[in-house]
């Protein structure tokens, strides 16, 4: 013996065992930390209405039964004034309306045609 201070060498045992303990202690730390902090995926769905106003269509000079139908497809009543003696026929023509095309007019309301 020396007298001097011993030093202390570690062992493949004590080399094995603290390199275990690391690397469990990593693994929990992980599993831990999984647990924690993790990704979530979220879908957001935004619905937008967008009103579109319909515009009356321009059924002046037409005849009476391409008015009614133009009108009818755009969406919108028709009231029919004037006409011959027995009152409007089909063939008449489209002298004026109200409201003026282009306006812009909720889908189901009447437009007033003058025929002659």
């Amino acid at each position: 013996m020396n007298g001097g201070p011993s030093r202390w060498v570690p062992a493949w045992t004590t080399i094995g065992i603290a390199g275990a303990a690391g690397f469990l202690l990593g693994v929990v730390i992980l599993v831990a930390a999984r647990g924690i902090v993790h990704d979530e995926v979220r879908t957001v769905t935004r619905t937008v209405e967008v009103e579109v106003q319909a515009r009356v269509p321009d059924v002046v000079g037409a005849s009476l039964a391409d008015a009614e139908a133009a009108l009818h497809d755009a969406g919108y009543e028709i009231e029919v004034r004037g006409g011959g003696f027995f009152g409007p026929s089909s063939d008449d023509r489209v002298a004026s309306q109200d409201p003026q095309a282009g306006a812009a007019l909720p889908g189901g309301a009447s437009v007033r045609v003058q025929v002659e």
